[in-house]
């Protein structure tokens, strides 16, 4: 299991729930992050690699989370069926490049990397995809099987973010994204600065360097999962992630779970978790009038709010409970094992 930033908690939230399915006795082998001057798909490939050699004769099958720990261990998806996991494959993630620090690649190096992808990909059992979005690149991209890829998006501990009653006289604003201008916070604070000082106020939890202002608040030291995270939710009553580039969003699957309504942006495998139109709004990114008119519309009508914040919060138990969706998972790991 891959230990960088969202993947972290899909590992732990795994951990948690590890009795879900009592049909295998899991073996957990977490690849922490290193920087290094070598590319993480070379450093975490080697890792996983060293982590899993001396188990790999006395287990019965293996998982692997996520494809960049997968492309050096190929060799022992022979020995043992293998499920490989992600939210979002090579392809996918190719026009976000610019968007993540990573440079363009050349035409030749994209098509290697698909060769290679593909010939790695034909060794493997299964595989989980985080969306919609991820399998369609499975199948399209690399010629896996429609039948072979399940959709199992990683899950929350829904029990931990309630939908409380909300009477804030000025209606809460919150954003949660680390990386400022790709979640889009950037575009979020113009956007409030020109049509909502006087109707809302802001809060932005991220780890850039934001300066508060009239109306906003920063919150620079907000872990995940933590007490002040939660009340944040609480205290909320819109969640706004305007973001530019996500292969899917464990934020937002909070705020509904929070009975918040979700205004983001069409990225990735986001559409899976937002009901358009019901459970909040999807927005092209980069749109600032479509965001200026989607808050406008929430911050000036409670009723609006609570209905879409009580579809949200049904959304999210229904779709999003770690523990139901570390069973599926479980079981169809299990399943090609």
């Amino acid at each position: 299991m891959e230990q960088t930033l969202g993947n972290i908690t899909h590992y732990l939230n795994l951990r948690r729930h590890e009795d879900a399915s009592p049909d295998f006795t899991p073996c957990w082998l977490p690849v922490e992050f290193n920087a290094s001057a070598l590319p993480w798909t070379v450093t975490g490939g080697l890792a996983a690699r060293r982590a899993l050699k001396p188990l790999i004769d006395d287990v019965d099958g293996v998982f692997i989370h996520t494809l960049t720990l997968a492309l050096l261990n190929a060799d022992s998806f022979g020995r043992k069926p293998t499920v490989l996991s992600t939210d979002g494959t090579p392809m996918n993630k190719r026009s976000m490049r610019s968007d993540y620090g990573l440079r363009p690649e050349w035409r030749a190096q994209e098509l290697g990397k698909r060769m290679l992808n593909r010939q790695v990909f034909a060794r493997a059992r299964g595989f989980v995809g985080w969306s919609n979005w991820a399998k369609q690149s499975f199948v399209d991209d690399y010629g896996c099987r429609a039948e072979d890829v399940a959709v199992i998006p990683p899950g929350i501990d829904v029990d931990r973010f309630v939908m409380p009653e909300r009477n804030n006289e000025v209606p809460r604003i919150l954003f949660v994204g680390g990386d400022f201008e790709r979640k889009g916070g950037d575009l979020l604070l113009k956007v409030f600065r020109r049509r909502f000082l006087t109707k809302a106020t802001l809060d932005l939890v991220t780890r850039s360097d934001v300066a508060a202002e009239p109306g906003v608040r920063v919150h620079n030291d907000v872990a995940p999962n933590s007490p002040a995270l939660l009340k944040l939710y609480r205290e909320a009553d819109i969640f706004v992630l305007p973001t530019r580039a996500d292969c899917f969003s464990l934020v937002c699957m909070e705020a509904l779970a929070s009975g918040l309504p979700v205004v983001t942006t069409k990225v990735g495998g986001i559409p899976d978790i937002v009901d358009d139109g019901a459970t909040g709004h999807l927005l092209n990114v980069d749109d600032a009038d479509a965001l200026g008119d989607s808050l406008f519309e929430l911050v000036t009508n409670p009723a609006t709010r609570h209905r879409m914040g009580l579809l949200g919060r049904q959304a999210a138990l229904a779709r999003f409970d770690a523990r139901q969706n570390a069973r599926a998972l479980f079981d169809f790991v299990g399943s090609r094992c």
